[in-house]
């Protein structure tokens, strides 16, 4: 055992005022020569034909019966934006937010799916805290809401240090709310922490890893929690460190959701054993992890019980890395079906307590895989036992890379990949009620999201999905993982058993918008859809037409017309039912300014100015100098020039045409009256809403400067040329005024656009990053 106290702390600033570290490519080439891989090649070496191969003894072949009308909420989460294989997809929900995190960025939602944060790269979380790890983004995250305390925790390994040192970075929220200040933690390990596993109890938060350094081994942690919490920085860490070839293999430390367990209540870590490979019998193994901080040496790890399972069999085939499961085209994908799936959930229902976890298994003797679930049960004083277990498996297609979890009544929801020769990887669940027959799930499966692509030449696939419970209601699930669209992406869910909302969908209202800016809808929704198509009556063209939450570029024929039509259809899970609904949109036309020509007067004479302006609310001319205009509100006004204007030699006149509602930016034009030639300092218009970034050109950070906006929501965005959006930041009670640092070293060269938009009110700037 070894006790550690964290070796760095530091509070940092609220998220959304930190260096905002944008997400782009990233090399993780150095962890090939860190991770040996000897679990699958010692494990290879097994003669399976000691245990030949044979069909599930609980493969559950006969299909759910009750209906399944697919997810609540369905969208996109981070996708591929660092250029990295694969996404390691965790995620958790809160009250008030869902958080994702994958290798190497992470984005924060409301629950209705809107992002309020990111993507960024998952080093934000840690910027400014300054370590050997500083300017490493190495991955493997994961992020729990610990709801016993209503706060955050995220983590990820920083192992690509610049002394060769090895550590695990660990953030607690301060408050409830994630784009708040955070306190960051490091710890250090004697060697490669590599695939952390975290679990929230009530006595620390846990984890385990597998250790990578001269020989491969197991470690289990355990960090103080309560110390965390509160910002102490002089948490502790207490670490077993097992020897080699000691018997586990990544293990999954239990983690709790509703009631907690009974005071005292070890945390349990678990492991399977397969016979096949060369793991004697086919069993579950736990370990208990007892820690007591006001004396430690009175901590354990230790083995606590067995208990013997079906049948199962682990091993698929024989290609490298047990890359086992095809594709249509391109490599087949890897199934890490030698470890149990994240997570390992505990639940307390008083009379008794229960864990569910899962993993990959040969459904039928022939290579297909299939998913074996469990729920292990201790009533009172008895040990625990196998309540149930299944797999599920109800045809040839391959369902591997699986994540479950159980609710506070009892339900339970399966999610999982698939794919075969026929199919994209895709993501499909199932699930439960609590009164089904054991070791069967009674819901139809759902197909949430389909793949239309194969992953090329990368077989990495998973290596971990994330099911959770949602704390509001103890009923709801959201599941999280990635699947294929010409590239990998991930898929955020919000699942209900029973009772659902209709398959229904909803346009949004009729609205006015100016012409001249893309109609970003927010207003639209769609329930138990699977799909959604976006189509206009007119002209111009939308981004993401297949997301609910689309954007339309108006058409030369749309702005001649003054309105368009678009209309949105939904089709439901069986793809039988469609739902289709309008929105009108009316065009309002931006206003068009002209100041007149550029004009020399004479020294002691007036100009006269006449300028013209359609499609405005009003008008007012503005000067750089300090002259004075007979009627500032008048397009036909005489400017007497100052001293100062004389003294120069000319003078700056704008007319400034502001719009009529909705659009939301003024125009103006600039006259020059030449007068004679001086020196002097331009002003700033104050009048309109504006951007400012600094420098620009830039090379890694640029500062952003926003001002003269209203005190109402806002939202500030960076957009690459193709309208793909990079970032977002969505602030719900903006003052008007912000400054907000992003670093944009990790983004390609080129072009970018910056936009800061709320009601009545846009800017836009374009910046280059060098």
């Amino acid at each position: 055992m070894t006790v550690k106290k964290a070796s760095h702390f530091r509070k940092s600033p609220p998220l959304t005022e930190m260096a905002a570290v944008l997400a782009g490519p990233r090399d993780r080439s150095w962890k090939d020569s860190l991770v040996r891989n000897l679990s699958y090649e010692e494990r290879k070496k097994v003669d399976h034909q000691l245990t030949p191969p044979a069909a599930d003894p609980v493969r559950q072949v006969i299909p759910p019966s009750l209906p399944n009308n697919g997810p609540v909420l369905n969208f996109d989460g981070v996708g591929n934006v660092n250029s990295v294989y694969p996404p390691d997809t965790d995620g958790d929900v809160g009250l008030n937010h869902y958080f994702q995190m994958i290798n190497l960025s992470f984005a924060i939602y409301d629950k209705q799916g809107n992002n309020l944060f990111g993507p960024v790269n998952n080093s934000t979380l840690w910027a400014g805290f300054i370590g050997p790890w500083t300017g490493t983004n190495d991955g493997d995250p994961v992020v729990l809401y610990d709801e016993l305390a209503d706060r955050w925790m995220a983590s990820q390994f920083a192992v690509n240090t610049s002394n060769g040192t090895y550590w695990e970075l660990i953030a607690i929220s301060e408050t409830n709310d994630p784009l708040g200040s955070w306190y960051q933690y490091a710890f250090e390990f004697p060697a490669f922490n590599d695939y952390p596993k975290l679990a929230v109890w009530p006595d620390a938060y846990y984890a385990s890893f597998n250790m990578f350094g001269s020989y491969l081994r197991v470690a289990a942690a355990a960090f103080e929690r309560q110390a965390m919490l509160a910002g102490d920085p002089n948490a502790r860490m207490v670490l077993f460190d097992l020897p080699q070839n000691s018997g586990p293999w990544s293990m999954l430390p239990s983690d709790f959701d509703g009631t907690p367990p009974p005071a005292g209540s070890p945390c349990y870590f678990a492991y399977f054993t397969d016979d096949g490979l060369g793991g004697g019998q086919d069993a579950m193994h736990f370990w208990e992890f007892r820690v007591d901080w006001n004396n430690l040496s009175n901590s354990s790890f230790q083995q606590a019980f067995s208990l013997p399972v079906a049948p199962f069999d682990a091993f698929f085939c024989n290609a490298s890395r047990w890359a086992c499961i095809p594709q249509p085209s391109g490599a087949a994908l890897e199934t890490l079906s030698d470890r149990l799936m994240y997570r390992l959930q505990y639940r307390n229902f008083g009379t008794y307590q229960s864990m569910v976890t899962s993993h990959s298994v040969d459904a039928d003797g022939q290579g297909h895989a299939g998913v074996r679930w469990y729920e292990f049960r201790k009533t009172g004083n008895d040990p625990w036992t196998v309540y149930q277990q299944g797999t599920y498996a109800p045809d040839n297609l391959n369902r591997w890379m699986p994540s479950v979890a159980m609710n506070g009544n009892g339900d339970i929801v399966l999610g999982y990949s698939v794919s075969d020769e026929m199919h994209h990887p895709s993501i499909r669940y199932t699930g439960r009620s609590a009164n089904a027959p054991l070791g069967t799930m009674n819901y139809n499966e759902a197909e949430a999201i389909t793949g239309l692509s194969s992953q090329g030449t990368y077989s990495r696939w998973g290596d971990y999905a994330c099911m959770s419970v949602d704390p509001a209601d103890d009923s709801s699930f959201w599941f999280t993982t990635e699947y294929m669209k010409y590239a990998w992406k991930t898929r955020i869910m919000k699942i209900q058993l029973g009772a659902q909302p209709p398959f229904a969908a909803t346009a949004g209202p009729d609205t006015t918008i100016c012409a001249v800016i893309p109609y970003n809808n927010t207003e639209a929704s769609a329930t138990a859809f699977r799909k959604v198509q976006w189509n206009t009556a007119g002209d111009g063209y939308f981004i993401r037409a297949n997301d609910t939450n689309s954007i339309y570029f108006p058409g030369t024929q749309d702005k001649l017309n003054g309105q368009v039509d678009l209309w949105m259809t939904a089709f439901s899970y069986n793809l039988m039912d469609e739902a289709t609904d309008t929105v009108q949109l009316i065009l309002s036309p931006s206003p068009s300014v002209n100041a007149g020509k550029d004009t020399l007067i004479c020294a002691g004479d007036p100009a006269y100015l006449q300028g013209w302006a359609i499609n405005t609310d009003s008008i007012v001319w503005s000067t750089n100098g300090d002259g004075v205009f007979t009627d500032i509100n008048s397009l036909e006004t005489i400017y007497y020039p100052g001293i100062q204007d004389k003294n120069k030699g000319y003078v700056t006149l704008r007319l400034t045409a502001f719009p009529v509602s909705p659009c939301p930016a003024s125009v103006y034009d600039l006259l020059r009256v030449n007068i004679q030639v001086c020196t002097g300092l331009p002003l700033r218009n104050n009048l309109s809403a504006y951007l400012d970034i600094t420098p620009n050109p830039a090379t890694h950070y640029i500062t952003v400067q926003v001002g003269n906006f209203s005190p109402a929501p806002f939202r500030l965005s960076v957009y690459d040329m193709q309208g793909n959006e990079l970032f977002t930041r969505y602030i719900p009670n903006f003052n008007g005024e912000l400054e907000q640092t992003l670093d944009v070293h990790l983004l390609p060269a080129g072009t970018y656009v910056l936009t800061g938009e709320q009601t009545g009110k846009t800017a836009k700037v374009k910046f280059v990053k060098q």
